[in-house]
């Protein structure tokens, strides 16, 4: 099991092509470096990482707040397809994470947006939307994604 830096629950995926991805009961986790999608089963007395709870520190301006979640973040299973290129996400920080800043607003990310500018960004910067053989769902990098988590969901 790896340390995981919950972002919150994903309410939606928009994908490049219109098309819909199931979210229901899943959650926006980050390990440092990669997105992922994830079911959360409980918390945890245990400590993050010092690496992670320094890269929220870094985003954040204070340390991770509350107890950490537990949760699984599968393994692709089989063969893995595309369903789309994801566009946007949008999640939500439930109250059951300490952080009345982000409580209980929706927070909307689009790929390739830098500044909060809105409007249309290349498909170069879109990660891919993968899915395995027991449904299970994963964002895929692609030459041109850029995104650091860290600063902002950005391309």
């Amino acid at each position: 099991m790896r340390a995981l830096l919950c972002l919150g629950k994903l309410i939606k995926l928009e994908l490049a092509s219109g098309k819909k991805a199931s979210v229901k009961n899943r959650w926006l986790a980050w390990d440092g470096r990669n997105l992922h999608i994830c079911t959360v089963k409980g918390t945890t007395r245990a400590s993050l990482p010092s690496a992670v709870t320094a890269k929220h520190r870094k985003f954040h301006g204070q340390a991770p707040k509350g107890q950490p979640f537990v949760g699984d973040c599968p393994t692709p299973v089989g063969r893995c397809t595309q369903v789309g290129l994801v566009k946007a996400l949008v999640y939500t920080v439930p109250r059951k994470i300490n952080s009345p800043e982000k409580n209980p607003y929706q927070w909307h990310h689009a790929f390739g947006d830098t500044g909060h500018e809105g409007g249309a960004y290349p498909e170069k910067v879109m990660p891919a939307l993968m899915k395995d053989q027991k449904g299970n769902l994963f964002f895929k990098r692609r030459p041109g994604n850029i995104y650091k988590v860290d600063q902002w969901i950005r391309g």
